[in-house]
């Protein structure tokens, strides 16, 4: 299925061009001067903060060869790179910020930019002279995530969204011979899974936040916020809003979703070894499948329309400058991790390019996994700019948790969360 993709991997990967929209006092490594003032000799350390993934091949691309080549360029400038998951690095920038302890430069989610960058702990990019150059090597969409107010705060390393996973053999033998192509048929084809198997699921949901059930909210024709996001009333609530948790809360009470609970199989894992027939990722679980599970016959579609049509959750990470004493190197470093030769090392294991001639490169060209993400692009939807989203995100998590795991009321439920959410965009 993989390779009739190729062919028409030129042709998206063109029209992916034109989308338009993730200084330290603890770590002040070996130096005590900036490259402004620095002594022959003296070497330089920067701090790294990421969350590339160590179940693939990401986080051993960036510590074997991306840094080792960024040193061997930059003589006297070391790099220590520090890993965390997704949610443990904003809790620990988070709480870096209020002590002062933050690291030089972080890779950061792109929803993260407007909070950190309202909290004054973000550095300006635009403010160096070869910025203009370097941000017109780089797709404008992702590139306009790092952007809050008029100055750019960052700059994207990788641009993302999910598509639906499917196991064709779990699906033939389910009576489901295609992948369903919209909500009607996706509800219909879970029925069938548990009928056919009892222990597994027909659909694994990692979670319950923004970036979770946003994707089905969206399709059927609801929203989180308004346009001009100063409100959720009439929009997180509204009957559309409503209407698709219900479905979806029917169906994990009749035991066809699962993987959001603790102590719930892995739902990367176990799309790979049948305990789910589905689920929506992004190419990451490619890289993922291709280390861990060399034999898994990898089956991809779009997510399944509703209402508004298939409408996925823009992802991606942005590399941002924390450090006010140590910024050239660190400029250095950002420049790098976005230049042709990174982001080609990247883009070979998963992480859909942001460098435009990159994504020329033919070892980029030659992954045939990346056309369904991209054509999944088209219609991806960015998470509200607000530098609120992640409170904002925790509310919507805990109405899920409720709406899921308890026998409350989804429209009781929402009209709370949307009580919590204007409280906190009025804050």
């Amino acid at each position: 299925m993989i390779n009739k993709w190729s062919k028409l991997l030129p042709i998206i990967l063109a029209l992916t061009l034109v989308l338009a929209g993730c200084g330290s006092k603890g770590n002040q490594g070996t130096a005590n001067e900036t490259s402004s003032g620095a002594k022959p000799g003296k070497d330089v350390t920067l701090t790294f903060w990421h969350h590339y993934s160590t179940a693939s091949p990401e986080e051993k691309t960036l510590k074997e060869v991306l840094i080792p080549k960024f040193e061997q360029e930059n003589p006297g400038v070391k790099v220590n790179p520090v890993a965390f998951t997704w949610e443990d690095l904003h809790k620990k920038l988070q709480i870096s910020g209020s002590a002062g302890d933050l690291p030089d430069v972080a890779r950061l989610d792109i929803i993260w930019v407007p909070e950190f960058q309202k909290s004054g702990l973000l550095q300006e990019l635009d403010a160096f002279e070869d910025f203009d150059e370097i941000a017109g090597s780089l797709l404008e969409g992702p590139l306009s995530t790092a952007k809050v107010g008029d100055h750019y705060y960052g700059l994207p390393l990788n641009t993302n969204t999910k598509v639906l996973f499917w196991n064709k053999e779990m699906l033939s033998q389910s009576g489901v011979e295609q992948a369903p192509a919209t909500a009607e048929q996706f509800f219909e084809a879970l029925g069938k899974i548990k009928s056919k198997y009892a222990k597994s699921w027909g659909f694994g949901e990692p979670a319950l936040q923004g970036w979770n059930v946003l994707p089905w909210i969206w399709s059927n024709g609801g929203d989180v916020l308004s346009p001009d996001f100063t409100t959720a009333e009439g929009y997180l609530n509204s009957p559309a809003s409503v209407d698709i948790l219900t479905k979806l809360k029917d169906a994990y009470n009749a035991g066809q979703i699962s993987g959001f609970k603790p102590g719930d199989v892995a739902v990367t894992e176990g799309h790979a070894s049948g305990s789910y027939a589905m689920m929506a990722e992004g190419p990451w679980a490619v890289a993922q499948f291709q280390s861990q599970f060399p034999d898994f016959d990898v089956e991809m579609a779009s997510f399944p329309a509703g209402s508004a049509g298939s409408i996925q959750v823009l992802g991606g990470e942005d590399i941002g400058i924390f450090s006010k004493d140590k910024q050239e190197e660190s400029w250095k470093f950002v420049k790098f991790m976005v230049s042709e030769a990174a982001q080609i090392e990247m883009g070979k294991i998963g992480q859909i390019p942001v460098n435009l001639a990159s994504m020329e490169n033919a070892d980029v060209k030659a992954i045939d996994y990346y056309p369904p993400f991209l054509e999944q692009l088209k219609t991806a939807k960015a998470r509200p700019p607000v530098s609120a989203w992640p409170q904002i995100d925790g509310v919507i998590n805990d109405a899920m948790s409720k709406i899921f795991m308890t026998d409350a009321d989804v429209k009781t439920e929402l009209d709370a969360a949307v009580s919590a959410i204007d409280a906190l965009l009025k804050e």
